[in-house]
């Protein structure tokens, strides 16, 4: 697999990477979806790794750099719908573009009490094994996602995305506050969808009617079942689905 590092394509034996194309080493990170060459949102993810880079003091290429590291990697490593990993330390700036394979089948989410288990994070960090490991949690007992409840028993987020309920015919979506990240696609449906922000409890997980798992990657996954408990899948949201991702917007790098 060919990959970039700081101002160059290589082989990604050159540094030491798993096969989820993580190196080894911390810094921070954005995970942005393409599709036949384009890349959703360049903009908003770098803004958001510009945010984490100087709250740990990390140097980051101009955008300018960045763009043409995107458009030749994308060159060589050519996948129709594809996952782009662009990950910033203080010693190096690597890229890497993966093969992504859509999710189509609604997700069943779990909710997990256990606010000793959860890491709230401000910035997108790695390693990620933290996050990675919560996921592997649900999975493990037959969900898809988590969604996380911290101490003072307000929803959160889950391992690797961002919710929408449907409560009363409106949707919401956690504050910040309550310890979710600043996600892309939150924003996108904050600003672009109409989506309501709001605290919600673990009880109201009860009064959802639907819900969506948005994500860079996801864009918007409808829910088939919280705790097992089964949701309404209707037009209304499959066509909610249906905005979120016309108002998320691809573009060229090259």
């Amino acid at each position: 697999m060919k990959i970039w590092l700081n101002d160059r394509i290589c082989d990604s034996q050159e540094i030491e990477m798993d096969s989820d194309g993580w190196p080894v080493g911390s810094g921070v990170f954005e995970t942005i979806r393409t599709e036949n060459g384009e890349v959703f949102e360049l903009a908003r993810h770098m803004r958001r790794a510009a945010n984490a880079a100087r709250k740990f003091e990390i140097k980051l290429p101009s955008e300018d750099q960045i763009r043409v590291s995107i458009a030749v990697l994308l060159a060589e490593e050519p996948h129709q719908l594809g996952r782009l990993r662009l990950l910033f330390s203080k010693g190096w700036f690597v890229a890497v573009h993966q093969s992504y394979v859509e999710i189509v089948e609604p997700a069943k989410l779990t909710v997990i009490d256990e606010s000793r288990l959860i890491d709230p994070i401000a910035f997108k960090t790695f390693p990620y094994s933290h996050r990675t490991g919560l996921l592997q949690l649900a999975q493990r007992d037959g969900f898809d996602e988590i969604i996380c409840v911290n101490e003072l028993g307000e929803i959160t987020e889950g391992a690797v995305s961002n919710f929408l309920f449907r409560i009363d015919g409106k949707w919401i979506t956690t504050p910040l506050s309550a310890g979710v990240l600043p996600g892309v696609q939150r924003a996108i449906v904050i600003e672009r969808c109409g989506v309501i922000v709001q605290s919600l409890t673990r009880n109201d997980m009860e009064r959802v009617e639907s819900a969506i798992v948005i994500s860079s990657l996801k864009i918007g996954l409808a829910v088939a079942s919280i705790d097992n408990r089964e949701l309404v899948i209707d037009a209304q949201c499959l066509s909610f689905i249906e905005q979120i991702r016309a108002q998320t917007h691809s573009h060229s790098v090259g």
